[in-house]
């Protein structure tokens, strides 16, 4: 009687693991092959996620139905999409249909996907992504209140009560190391930092009272990036063209049009090429064919 029992145990759950291999195994296969659909088959995208063409919400379930792939599959050959993992949180105000009905592919977003032969991971677009298109584009806005609802919390991790006291520390190392490949000028832009470091805010580490005097030294040793906030080249020509202010080296002697002397900017330009070109990268043709190009 013991041994007939047990016997009933085990095939009970022999018969129970089975059944949960079984259903483990067949509810989500991460082999999808979207270049095989969209490269080989020559497939729109449309085809299958029809319900993007129209979604309003991030959080719109846009995977395809089981109806979609019996179209062209019969039933039993593949699984049951609703069983992938749904996206749901993405931007909850992104909407699809404005960005295909001002022109957008799925691919302008989605460059990727064509050549996944999984399912998972997912690439979705990021912060990165999406700023650099929208500015690109000078139609689309920037504001963060365009895509991010108020509620949202989108301070990185590094953004503790005291982050304005210390986020000096943050800028000077490469904050992308910190923020997953993201750098400050994701979310803020040189004007940001312009508001709260210019003006009539006077204690400052990094630019003091008389740094308009002294940036040349830093400039020449190298010591700080200047490029790191001031990117555009026409900043530094903008001031120094408004007060008529040359480097300290270009006085009298500085360039002659003796033959193979060229005076001492030959010397320089040989040992620091470099300090030639952060102002004349862009004026070089103008500045030195006359002489260079004789």
């Amino acid at each position: 009687m013991k041994k007939d029992i047990m016997l009933l145990v085990w095939v009970v759950l022999i018969t129970w693991g089975s059944a949960l291999l079984g259903q483990n195994s067949s509810a989500y296969d991460s082999s999808f092959s979207h270049q095989r659909h969209v490269v080989i088959e020559e497939m729109e995208c449309s085809d299958c996620h029809e319900a993007a063409e129209s979604s309003l919400k991030g959080e719109d379930d846009l995977l395809p139905s089981m109806e979609a792939c019996l179209d062209c599959h019969d039933e039993g050959e593949v699984p049951d999409p609703a069983a992938y993992p749904r996206i749901n949180d993405f931007s909850k105000t992104f909407s699809h249909k404005k960005h295909l009905d001002n022109g957008e592919t799925c691919q302008s977003c989605h460059e990727e996907v064509v050549n996944k032969t999984e399912a998972e991971p997912y690439r979705l677009p990021d912060m990165i992504f999406c700023m650099d298109c929208h500015e690109r584009k000078r139609a689309a806005s920037i504001d963060c209140r365009s895509c991010h609802l108020p509620d949202e919390n989108l301070l990185p991790a590094s953004h503790t009560p005291g982050f304005r006291h210390n986020h000096a520390d943050i800028a000077r190392t490469d904050a992308r190391q910190i923020h997953a490949d993201k750098d400050c000028s994701v979310c803020h832009k040189t004007q940001f930092c312009e508001d709260c470091h210019e003006g009539d805010n006077l204690d400052r580490f990094t630019h003091p009272l008389n740094y308009e005097f002294t940036h040349s030294l830093e400039a020449q040793g190298k010591e700080k990036e200047c490029a790191v906030c001031h990117s555009e080249r026409q900043f530094c020509v903008d001031c120094h063209r408004d007060n008529q202010v040359l480097p300290h080296n270009h006085t009298a002697g500085w360039v002659n049009n003796i033959p193979h002397d060229g005076g001492r900017h030959k010397v320089e330009a040989q040992s620091d090429i470099d300090a030639c070109i952060s102002c004349h990268e862009q004026d070089a043709e103008e500045i030195c064919q006359p002489c260079h190009g004789q």
